[in-house]
C-alpha cells in the first residue's frame, strides 16, 4: 500500500477526505472546504485505492506559545479508518509514517482513555490538562450573535495579538474557522462585544458559562471589562476553554476528563489547558 500526502489542492482528494470522514466521524468538513481555507498548515497523510480514502491521519502544523517561548508543533487529528478496513494496521502505519517524516517535533493529540494503549505504542504518553474555573455573577441582556463570515469576526481572527504566555496555538485561524462552521459547541456562538471591541465563543449551559475563546488584537483588555457585557443571565461560574491568565483574572484549575496525548519533548506547565477552538 502507498501513503498519499497532501494540503488541500486536490478537490478530488479533499472530497475522498470528507467522504471518509462522513462515515468515521458523522459529519462534514464541506462548509470549511467550500471557503478554500485547507492550507499548507493542515497536511492529510492517506492510504488511497481505487479513488476511495481506506484511512487518513492529519497533522496541523502549529505554532504555539509555551511557557511564552515559541514551539512549532505538530497537532494529530481526524485519525480515522473505515470500519471495513480495520484491524489491518493502517492507522499503525500512518502515524509511524508522520512521526518517522518529522522526526523530534514535539505532538500532541485529544482523544480518549479507551486508545491509551494503542497511542503509547508510537512514544506518546498521557498528560493531565485542567480547565480554569471561577465563580462570579453574571446578570446582563443579551445581545444578538454574529456569524463567522462577519466583518468584525474575520477581522479579529486575523488581526488577533493577545495570547497566553501559558500555553497558546497562535496560527489557528483556519482551525477556528472550522471549529466555528461545524460543531455545535461553536457555531451559532459567536459574539462582539462592543464597548471592549472584542469578539468572543460562549455558550451558557444552566448555571455554568462556557467561555470558549476570547479574541482581541491586544492584551489590554481584563476579564473584568468583559464580565460587564457578556450577554448572559442567571450565571455563577465560568469555565474557560483556554488560558486566561492574559485576563489578568485569577481562577481555580480542575482536572479535565479529556485526555491528552502528547509526543517528544515539552516545556509544559503544571496548569495550562490545551485551547479548546484550536483543536483539529
Amino acid at each position: 500500500m502507498t501513503i498519499s500526502i497532501n494540503s488541500g489542492n486536490d478537490p478530488i482528494y479533499t472530497a475522498a477526505f470528507d467522504d471518509l470522514v462522513q462515515e468515521v466521524f458523522k459529519f462534514s468538513f464541506k462548509p470549511w472546504l467550500e471557503r478554500n481555507l485547507w492550507d499548507q498548515r493542515y497536511e492529510s497523510h492517506s492510504i488511497m485505492e481505487d479513488g476511495k480514502m481506506l484511512a487518513n491521519v492529519c497533522i496541523f502544523k502549529t505554532d504555539m506559545l509555551v511557557r511564552g517561548q515559541p514551539v512549532r508543533a505538530h497537532q494529530f487529528g481526524a485519525v480515522a479508518t473505515r470500519a471495513s478496513q480495520r484491524g489491518k494496521g493502517l492507522s499503525r502505519m500512518l502515524i509511524e509514517h508522520v512521526l518517522d517524516m518529522y522526526p523530534n517535533v514535539p505532538s500532541f493529540l485529544g482523544a480518549n482513555d479507551t486508545v491509551t494503549e494503542f497511542y503509547t505504542r508510537f512514544g506518546f504518553r498521557p498528560v493531565q490538562t485542567y480547565r480554569p474555573v471561577m465563580d462570579i455573577a453574571i446578570d446582563n441582556i443579551a445581545s444578538e450573535k454574529c456569524t463567522i463570515d462577519d466583518d468584525i469576526v474575520q477581522k479579529a481572527l486575523y488581526g488577533r495579538r493577545a495570547y497566553s504566555s501559558l500555553v497558546d496555538s497562535v496560527n489557528t485561524e483556519t482551525v477556528q474557522i472550522c471549529q466555528m462552521l461545524t460543531n455545535p459547541k461553536y457555531k451559532n456562538h459567536i459574539y462582539f462585544l462592543a464597548k471592549c471591541g472584542v469578539v468572543i465563543v460562549a455558550r451558557q449551559v444552566g448555571e455554568t458559562l462556557f467561555l470558549s475563546d476570547v479574541i482581541c488584537g491586544d492584551g489590554s483588555i481584563t476579564f473584568d471589562d468583559i464580565a460587564k457585557e457578556l450577554p448572559f443571565s442567571g450565571v455563577i461560574r465560568v469555565e474557560f476553554e483556554f488560558c486566561p491568565d492574559w485576563l489578568g483574572v485569577t481562577t481555580k484549575w480542575e482536572p479535565l476528563n479529556e485526555p491528552y496525548f502528547i509526543c517528544g519533548d515539552w516545556n509544559l506547565p503544571e496548569y495550562f489547558r490545551f485551547p479548546a477552538l484550536s483543536e483539529t
